[in-house]
């Protein structure tokens, strides 16, 4: 069986690789040509796209935070019945160790990267979130600062505006 899987993965890289690949391929060394930027839709003013960027960046890092969630939702259920009902601990004197069937055993190999993973994704989406959401709220202040103002000094027409 192992000759036969060597055998597919060197017909697969021999297939595969790209013509002229190899260790004397030429090096280049100019990046890639990027499509140049493109300009703002009509009719918004810069205020109105930096608004939009922030509750951009507010939505990504809400779905982040929903996604670890999810994902330490599926790893707790995964563990903690697993190590609950698979796993038992035989009460000899000189070892204690955990015996588990192999349902137990792919349970806890899933279930506690996902846990993990999903604890430490779950508290930086939050630091995330907050931090965007700050950005966002400081940022319509800001705007209703700038409209709310009773007296101003309009420079077009040297006087104050009501």
């Amino acid at each position: 069986m192992k000759p036969l899987v060597l055998v597919a993965l060197v017909f697969a890289l021999l297939v595969g690789a790209p013509e002229g690949a190899g260790a004397q391929a030429q090096i280049v060394l100019e990046p890639p040509a990027t499509p140049p930027a493109q300009p703002p839709p009509p009719g918004m003013t810069h205020d109105e796209l930096q608004r939009a960027e922030l509750a951009w960046y507010a939505r990504r890092s809400r779905n982040v935070l929903i996604g670890t969630s999810v994902a330490t939702a599926v790893g707790a259920a995964l563990v903690f019945p697993a190590e609950a009902n698979q796993c038992t601990s035989p009460e000899v004197v000189e070892e204690t160790e955990f015996r588990c069937t192999p349902g137990g055993i792919a349970m806890i190999a899933f279930g506690y990267p996902l846990l993990v993973g999903g604890i430490l994704g779950m508290v930086s989406g939050a630091i995330m979130l907050g931090v965007s959401k700050s950005r966002l709220r400081r940022f319509d202040n800001r705007a209703s600062r700038k409209t709310l103002r009773a007296v101003r000094w309009d420079p077009a027409g040297s006087r104050f505006v009501f």
